[in-house]
């Protein structure tokens, strides 16, 4: 699963792909213009790539709108830009009262090459909990989105099954079950199954103020 400067799915029926292809080249589009305007004026695109570990063609294409990051790749870079990752996710509906969140009216953050999907499930990222739905693809390996940041933090699996990789231990986990732990010890998440799964993150502090 890795990064792709096209970023196309396959399908079926026109209605379908177009509305695929609409919220896709959004999703591009919205993170590319995000990564430029917190890098201009502080690195260029070679010093941001050296920073991230992440290559200055791919820097551009995806500040063009061309290219799809991955999601390790944009964990590198908003953390790299010391960017909220909370700033990826799409603007709140105007007027909604700051403790009722409809599920329609969740705020998302898509990841187009790789079907991750986040929804807040708060009204916002200023909080002193944080609550996020997760949807993990088929087969998503994120060995290379590891994580850690202060706090503890507590997930419950709400379909599908999945496999936890804390501190070096894994945890296989089926619709129902949680797990707590730590959240400074590294974590990352497995879906070793043909179908995808979503799951519920509960983070005290909030773990998306910031990407690290």
């Amino acid at each position: 699963m890795g990064d792709s400067p096209n970023g196309t799915a396959s399908v079926s029926g026109n209605a379908t792909a177009n509305g695929e292809a609409v919220d896709r080249d959004f999703w591009i589009a919205r993170i590319g213009a995000t990564i430029r305007e917190q890098r201009v004026g502080r690195y260029t695109v070679e010093e941001l790539a050296e920073r991230a570990g992440v290559s200055a063609g791919l820097i551009s294409q995806i500040e063009r709108g061309i290219g799809n990051p991955s999601f390790a790749t944009l964990l590198r870079l908003a953390s790299s830009l010391d960017l909220p990752l909370a700033s990826m996710f799409n603007e709140p509906p105007g007027g909604r009262h700051n403790m009722l969140v409809r599920r329609a009216d969740r705020r998302r953050i898509e990841i187009p090459s790789q079907g991750v999907v986040m929804e807040l499930i708060v009204p916002d990222t200023e909080r002193k909990l944080g609550v996020v739905s997760m949807t993990i693809p088929a087969h998503f390996d994120g060995a290379n989105s590891s994580d850690s940041h202060e706090g503890e933090e507590c997930v419950i699996v709400q379909s599908g099954s999945l496999v936890a990789t804390v501190g070096g231990q894994e945890f296989h986990l089926e619709a129902g079950d949680s797990l707590t732990y730590d959240s400074s010890l590294p974590h990352w998440w497995h879906n070793r199954t043909d179908s995808a799964a979503v799951m519920i993150a509960i983070s005290t502090p909030p773990s998306l103020g910031r990407a690290h």
